[in-house]
């Protein structure tokens, strides 16, 4: 089998590694233990996790049912992805979250693509070397099952035909924008909270509520913006307390681009993000696929 790497992606690991250059790592604050958004071991392996989860997406998505979702650890922080189909395919929705594998971003040459016991397979220094052969090996690495005969046409990994495209564009960002922070796996509470329900509970007249892995969620220091993985809605502040769901641009890849950093307010490519410090931490819970991941 022939595996090409994408050369867009080639191209946002170089600019990854020299924005993230003098980028220190960020702990969960002592005196804020709860407050999750912006805490991870390594920087520059979260922003190349997404870019080497856009190459697995790209690869695997339309065919396998295969998502690369960002986990943040609450010990320590964005950690991990994890290579799953347990939330694209409704015939896989009780298989372990790890079982097709994890990208570990807190390891010795991270990130670190691992399958079980079997498959180990370190990529930092690789990637700063040849990135090109650094995302063939991965892709050599990842799983390919084929999928088991049934009803997919309400899965997401058919209906969103649009997601590697949003995640490509989201790991370019991310790759181009220290400090901007990627979600998949959403909370949306159905009771408000301080006064106000989730902006995604209003915007689908309360029929989302519990987890959801239907959207994307950007953090751009104060600004949050929330895009379906279908590409079809957006929803987003557009002053304190006042929210806008709208259709996004998502069928040209460079104007969807365009579209997020307008939202996001994000300025020239390489400055860090003004982060979020003082945030109001969210209720502990438990998520689907916690037990597989040790949490």
């Amino acid at each position: 089998m022939s595996v090409v790497a994408d050369p867009q992606l080639v191209m946002a690991l170089r600019r990854a590694f020299a924005h993230y250059r003098d980028v220190e790592p960020r702990s969960i604050p002592v005196d804020h233990p709860d407050v999750p958004e912006l805490a991870m071991p390594d920087r520059l392996a979260y922003a190349i996790g997404w870019i080497l989860g856009a190459a697995i997406v790209g690869s695997r998505f339309r065919t396998s049912a295969i998502d690369v979702l960002p986990v943040y650890h609450p010990e320590h922080g964005w950690d991990r992805f994890l290579v799953t189909r347990r939330v694209t395919c409704r015939l896989y929705a009780t298989e372990p979250a790890d079982s097709l594998g994890t990208l570990w971003l807190g390891e010795e040459d991270a990130p670190v693509f691992t399958v079980g016991q079997s498959v180990r397979l370190a990529l930092g220094s690789l990637l700063r070397d040849d990135a090109a052969e650094a995302i063939r090996r991965l892709l050599f690495a990842v799983p390919a099952p084929r999928l088991r005969h049934g009803e997919h046409g309400q899965c997401p990994h058919v209906r969103a035909e649009r997601y590697p495209t949003i995640y490509r564009v989201t790991a370019e960002l991310i790759a181009d924008y220290p400090g901007l922070i990627a979600a998949r796996e959403l909370y949306v509470d159905d009771q408000p909270i301080d006064g106000a329900y989730h902006p995604l509970y209003t915007a689908s007249g309360a029929r989302l509520t519990g987890w959801t892995y239907d959207y994307v969620q950007y953090l751009a220091g104060d600004r949050i913006v929330f895009l379906g993985i279908d590409g079809r809605l957006a929803t987003f502040e557009v002053e304190p307390g006042v929210w806008r769901t709208e259709e996004a641009p998502s069928e040209d890849e460079t104007v969807l681009r365009r579209y997020l950093e307008d939202r996001l307010g994000l300025g020239e490519p390489g400055r860090p993000i003004v982060e979020v410090v003082s945030r109001e931490p969210e209720e502990s819970r438990d998520t689907p696929g916690d037990e597989e991941r040790g949490q």
